[in-house]
């Protein structure tokens, strides 16, 4: 989905708000969602903008997106499964760019407890008694969708100074201590998400990975890639999140592949774009580039999923 839509585009992203603002504007005339942003689109936008105190201008721009996510993420999550891997691919890359625009770090740093804007690895106010983790209601939109244990989702809301602290250690103590105290890594939770919001139901989601990768003991929903050279925009790359090949330490939504190799991706519980690197690992959705010589360092390891339509289907 682009990020920014207003009088006159048109497009599945437009029928899609079409949809939503039909869910959220239940005292208004619906509209027929036919992809084109007309007059009466326009003036229902401005009227959910009004309502939600948002600036009436009838741009549907990164703020009114994230008010409208919820509905939004309802809506994506009962879409079909993609009738083709062309169809499929570009809808994962949709969403995982609107996610992007929704939960991502795009601009200078600001924490605010109302924003959507992840940064799980930071508390929005630290005079807050219950300091409020950055984004958490999003990152709970993530986890449930996305099929996160639900032990997980207790730790969301709110995050300790001690968290805050180890956050940013770069250790196997500190990965362990996060792992059980705070949040686990949840880049392969994010890429479960996007999926499962692209139409691709994957029954357990992300607490039956493993199952989906290897199919024991149940059918493998995914085929897997060991090449670059065979991956394409939509497959969930798996390498070492540290830029070192290792298995699948690291996950992310493969958006595009150089000729030269070099993949373009959207990541999960990853560092925020370089300006913000100051600030520790802040662990949120932001692009990310991974070169061939990383792929290719040990590559027996570092591979790429794609989903396989026809299994997903059948366990439907």
């Amino acid at each position: 989905m682009t990020s920014t839509l207003r009088f006159g585009s048109t497009g599945n992203d437009v029928e899609c708000l079409q949809k939503t603002l039909n869910d959220c504007l239940k005292s208004t005339v619906a509209l027929v969602p036919d992809g084109i942003f007309g007059s009466k689109t326009d003036m229902r936008v401005r009227e959910y903008q009004r309502e939600n105190k948002l600036s009436a201008d009838g741009i549907v721009g990164p703020n009114t997106w994230a008010g409208l996510k919820d509905v939004f993420d309802q809506l994506v999550a009962l879409v079909p499964n993609p009738q083709s891997e062309d169809l499929a691919a570009e809808t994962i890359v949709r969403v995982a760019q609107t996610a992007l625009a929704c939960f991502g770090w795009t601009g200078r740093f600001k924490p605010n407890p109302q924003s959507p804007k992840i940064a799980a690895a930071k508390c929005a106010n630290p005079k807050d008694p219950a300091r409020p983790r950055q984004g958490a209601m999003s990152l709970q939109s993530i986890f449930h969708i996305g099929g996160a244990p639900a032990k997980n989702m207790g730790n969301i809301p709110s995050i300790s100074a001690d968290a805050v602290r180890i956050w940013q250690q770069e250790s196997l103590v500190a990965t362990n201590w996060r792992n059980t105290n705070d949040l686990p890594a949840w880049c392969g939770i994010f890429c479960y998400y996007v999926y499962r919001c692209s139409g691709l139901h994957l029954n357990g989601g992300w607490v039956d990975h493993s199952s989906n990768i290897w199919g024991k003991p149940k059918p493998r929903l995914f085929r897997m890639i060991n090449d670059w050279k065979d991956a394409r925009p939509g497959c969930i790359g798996c390498v070492d999140g540290r830029g070192r090949a290792g298995g699948s330490n690291h996950h992310f939504i493969v958006t595009n592949i150089e000729p030269n190799g070099t993949v373009h991706s959207i990541d999960g519980n990853t560092f925020g774009p370089s300006g913000f690197r100051q600030d520790g690992k802040l662990s949120t959705v932001a692009r990310r580039t991974y070169t061939r010589r990383e792929l290719e360092r040990n590559n027996e390891e570092a591979y790429f999923l794609f989903p396989d339509l026809k299994k997903i289907a059948e366990q439907v």
